[in-house]
């Protein structure tokens, strides 16, 4: 049976480098798997609106596109915010092979990161919507891998720990 690995987590919480060294992890080992990301998905689609109804509306279609995806015997990869009750429920509900990572890193973090300059843009007032600021999310009450930011882990520690966590299920 295919699998969705839903990788969820704020802006610059380090979605697309963990989906990207999972999706090469899968590669090398001889899987066929797709990698989708949320910034990639929004281009592709044109969705550009951020407002909580749309930022629903596009993950929920994005998950539709995941379980068409399992349903053809693909296993999917996804880096996308996707931080909302709405669109955990769905996926738990109709996605076959579903697992919720999410990648847990404090504000004050993100804030030191920002390589898209959002938190910056916000913090001087030109712009808004911004998940975990004003715009409210709903955090995964239950991940099936809750990876928490930890200064003393690099990039290649936190991938560890998340493939130490995909084989306990």
């Amino acid at each position: 049976m295919a699998r969705c690995f839903w990788i969820t987590g704020l802006s610059a919480s380090g979605k697309t480098t963990m989906s990207r060294m999972l999706h090469e992890h899968f590669i090398t080992a001889g899987n066929n798997i797709i990698l989708l990301d949320g910034d990639e998905l929004r281009d592709i689609f044109s969705n550009h609106s951020y407002s909580r109804r749309d930022r629903i509306k596009n993950g929920l279609n994005y998950s539709k596109l995941c379980k068409y995806l399992v349903s053809q015997n693909v296993n999917v990869i996804i880096a996308v915010i996707g931080l909302f009750k709405d669109i955990h429920t769905w996926n738990r509900k109709n996605i076959p092979g579903y697992c919720e990572i999410f990648i847990d890193t404090p504000i004050e973090e993100l804030k030191k990161r920002d390589p898209k300059g959002i938190y910056k843009l916000y913090d001087e007032g030109r712009t808004n919507n911004i998940a975990g600021l004003d715009l409210k999310v709903d955090y995964p009450t239950n991940p099936d891998i809750h990876i928490k930011w930890n200064p003393k882990l690099d990039e290649e520690n936190m991938f560890n720990l998340l493939l130490e966590n995909l084989q306990k299920l």
